[in-house]
């Protein structure tokens, strides 16, 4: 299969995510940024979301799980995440951060816990998308010659 086969299959999966309502359209202007960029651009950007997501859930886990909650603290936390995956596209999540933020306001620990589960659940959803959009990016530069990291 050439490159540009291999590009515009991850190209429809991409659509596909998007008219699902996980990605949006910012994922796309990060496709288009890595065109002038390291090869390795978009695996990393991936990475890294990733590694700052779950290190912030694991922070909200926290928070949620003491006896008084602070809620102010698990607010910071979500602005993390929701901002993070604002900016790489992950539609759905960043939605589920907002309800959970709404949810913190009102300082409603029900709530709080329901859509805390919603942006985990959205969290590995979007993982489990961008493992295979990178593999597609591995395969695609391999095709191509040159190396990744995964």
């Amino acid at each position: 299969m050439s490159s540009y086969n291999l590009r515009q299959e991850q190209r429809n999966f991409i659509k596909y995510l998007t008219d699902q309502g996980i990605l949006d359209d910012h994922f796309e202007h990060i496709l288009d940024l890595r065109q002038g960029e390291s090869h390795q651009f978009l695996i990393d950007l991936i990475n890294m979301f990733c590694s700052d997501a779950e290190s912030c859930i694991t922070q909200v886990n926290k928070y949620m799980n003491e006896h008084i909650i602070d809620y102010a603290k698990v607010i910071t936390f979500v602005h993390q995440i929701r901002g993070s995956s604002s900016s790489i596209g992950g539609r759905r999540m960043a939605l589920a951060c907002r309800d959970l933020r709404y949810a913190c306001d009102d300082m409603d620990h029900a709530r709080c816990l329901e859509y805390f589960n919603m942006v985990k659940e959205e969290y590995q959803i979007l993982k489990d998308k961008f493992n295979i959009i990178s593999q597609m990016e591995i395969n695609i530069n391999t095709h191509e010659g040159k190396k990744c990291e995964p």
